[in-house]
């Protein structure tokens, strides 16, 4: 059985917080020790196999510089006690402590860049101090090729990209309604002020439309007065964070992502499996994704009239939206989670294993098939 360490903010509604509740459940469901590390809160908003246990080293209140030697110490206490095999650590800043924490320890550790570095607002001390503290990672797992080019060569060497893990629970539905769908959290990133903007141009044209942006945050309040300020009361909603999402977007006309900026949405990779037909702002990750008149349409980033004139070419055009949503549904098939699940395996346990591991069955088939078992755990046994 190998010990497995996740560490992260915390396990509310998030594409990180996505990942690692997949990642987690396919390692508990191998038999590993799995145990979710979390240094923010400790809610946990996502189902996760009943093995996996979730640990909170949140504490009390303070500023996260105040508390950071304290969750070192922490991690470290844990790292040294219970000996994991790998420790995965998501998010910069989170990656530097779990480095910190693991110096002279004997485990395997993983990060992992969830955002765009170039564009999430990384301080100077956390950029120098990847820069050295990343190159100590035995693996460094990135989601877009443009993140791993943001860094050095002796960072961008150890790392591999790995895109989500994506389940669906339903498919788009053949009968679509009048509305278009966003998923996110309701933050200044995801830029929904642009999109209820851009919205409001295609209400001229198309009244009868609406538009419902999943999600919770802190921009809330804002978004809810330019809501009212531009009377959409009656077709601009926020029914906050459902966790039935996929039901409630199977039947719209088409999702729309209009991040500023991006690691790899999960929200837009689940929308093209779903097969629904799929606008995102050009920004890093999407543009990695979609073929713009393919399988999606991009727009500039931040640009209201540009989102409008895409939303209302789906809108207009039975015959583009079909195609483009069953491509899309055809080339999400590379982002099944059985498919990356497997990769990263590779990076848990280490490629080399996973060749010995293949080599011994190789060696037990042929041997079984012979007819000598005994031979067979022998042979592997020397491997």
């Amino acid at each position: 059985m190998k010990k497995i360490f996740f560490v992260l903010g915390g396990m509310t509604r998030g594409g990180s917080e996505r990942v690692i509740s997949i990642l987690a459940s396919y390692c508990a469901e191998k038999s590993w020790d799995v145990s979710v590390l979390t240094l923010l809160t400790g809610r946990c908003e996502y189902p996760l196999n009943p093995a996996v246990k979730l640990i909170d080293l949140s504490g009390g209140g303070g500023s996260r510089l105040v508390k950071a030697p304290d969750w070192i110490r922490q991690l470290r206490t844990l790292m040294r006690r219970e000996q994991p095999d790998v420790v995965v650590s998501f998010v910069a800043r989170i990656n530097l402590l779990t480095l910190i924490a693991a110096q002279g320890l004997h485990c395997r550790v993983i990060i992992s860049e969830r955002n765009d570095p170039a564009k999430d607002g990384r301080s100077a001390f956390v950029k120098c101090a990847a820069n050295l503290l990343y190159p100590k990672a035995d693996g460094i797992v990135f989601q877009t090729g443009q993140a791993r080019r943001y860094f050095k060569k002796r960072i961008s060497e150890k790392g591999r990209i790995i895109r989500n893990p994506v389940r669906v629970s339903v498919k788009a539905n053949p009968v679509k309604k009048d509305k278009i769908v966003a998923v996110g959290r309701l933050m200044t990133q995801k830029n929904h002020r642009m999109l209820i903007e851009a919205f409001s141009k295609v209400h001229e044209n198309y009244p009868d439309c609406k538009l419902y942006i999943y999600g919770e945050g802190d921009l809330r309040c804002k978004l809810e007065k330019q809501v009212r300020e531009n009377a959409l009361e009656d077709c601009v909603f926020l029914p906050g964070s459902i966790p039935d999402i996929h039901e409630r977007t199977a039947d719209a006309k088409a999702f729309v992502l209009s991040s500023d900026y991006e690691g790899l949405s999960n929200a837009l990779l689940e929308a093209m499996a779903m097969g629904l037909p799929v606008i995102s702002t050009n920004c890093a990750g999407s543009d990695e994704v979609i073929r713009n008149g393919e399988n999606g349409l991009l727009v500039p980033v931040g640009d209201a009239e540009a989102t409008a004139a895409a939303i209302e070419k789906l809108l207009g055009d039975d015959e583009l939206r079909q195609k483009i949503g069953a491509q899309a549904a055809k080339d999400a098939r590379e982002f099944d989670a059985e498919n990356i699940l497997k990769q990263w395996r590779c990076i848990l346990i280490g490629d080399d294993k996973i060749e010995a591991e293949r080599e011994a069955d190789e060696i037990r088939d042929t041997c079984q098939t012979d007819g000598d078992a005994a031979a067979a755990d022998q042979m592997v046994g020397k491997n």
